[in-house]
């Protein structure tokens, strides 16, 4: 009768220390724990600016500027070389065979991005009026050409439009008398997003079948223009009566917040 009295005990010993059911199991730890800092500086600059001259008569507009021309970043210089007769070959027009312009034997694409922090900004270009002696080069004869372009690559992804509210500037006269004149080359949207904008500095005229240089508000996606068109219908061709020398000038851009 003992014996089956420590049995028993035992058995109800062993009770006591089963498994706690699964629902009770711990399933995390709490590891190194403690706050994260980081401070991100303030920046205001062109994180790009390369300038490149292109040579008018072998230019190849299906062929991106990056990929043609000559760099020239490293000092920039906006010669334009000699200027040369542009003669209508359309046997179609009413001024076939007349001179339409002169142009300069080089050009250059000036190729911008901005860095401001997610500010607000504008890209602006001013430039003195070109002069030899007494003699000058009209100011609406050399132009400056805003650009932009869809399918400009940041990190390998095509930029896509410019953001709401930013646009493109006009077609206008790159220099002025005193030089003082900023000209809108991009205007960005209130978060300030960085885009690859383009300059077209040149002495020239419209392209084929327009009678202004002419460009777009909102750029171009692939070859087709979004936006409104911007005529420059101050345009002021430069002729062979043009008193002949060496004309110099000013050409300079600047990033601003607003």
């Amino acid at each position: 009768m003992i014996k089956k009295i420590v049995m028993c005990a035992i058995v109800c010993a062993f009770s006591i220390v089963e498994v706690a059911p699964l629902g009770f199991a711990q399933t995390s730890a709490t590891g190194p724990s403690g706050s994260a800092t980081a401070v991100v500086p303030q920046y205001l600059e062109f994180s790009m600016r390369i300038v490149k001259r292109m040579t008018s008569s072998s230019f190849d507009s299906s062929i991106s500027p990056f990929n043609q021309g000559t760099d020239v970043s490293a000092s920039p210089s906006f010669n334009f070389g000699t200027l040369s007769k542009v003669v209508d070959e359309n046997p179609a027009s009413e001024t076939y065979g007349q001179l339409l312009y002169m142009r300069g034997q080089y050009f250059y694409y000036v190729l911008l991005m901005a860095s401001t922090s997610g500010r607000k900004y504008v890209i602006t270009e001013s430039g003195t009026q070109l002069v030899s002696g007494t003699q000058r080069l009209a100011n609406e004869s050399v132009l400056l050409v805003p650009d932009y372009q869809w399918l400009d690559t940041i990190g390998n992804v095509a930029q896509g439009a410019p953001p709401t509210g930013a646009y493109v500037g006009p077609v206008t006269a790159a220099t002025s008398a005193t030089g003082t004149t900023e000209s809108v080359v991009y205007q960005s949207e209130t978060a300030g997003l960085s885009r690859i904008v383009r300059a077209i500095i040149v002495i020239g005229g419209p392209g084929a079948g327009l009678n202004y240089p002419t460009n777009y508000r909102l750029g171009y996606n692939g070859s087709s223009p979004q936006g409104a068109a911007q005529p420059y219908t101050s345009w002021a061709p430069i002729t062979t009566s043009q008193v002949s020398g060496t004309y110099s000038g000013t050409v300079k851009f600047t990033l601003t917040l607003n």
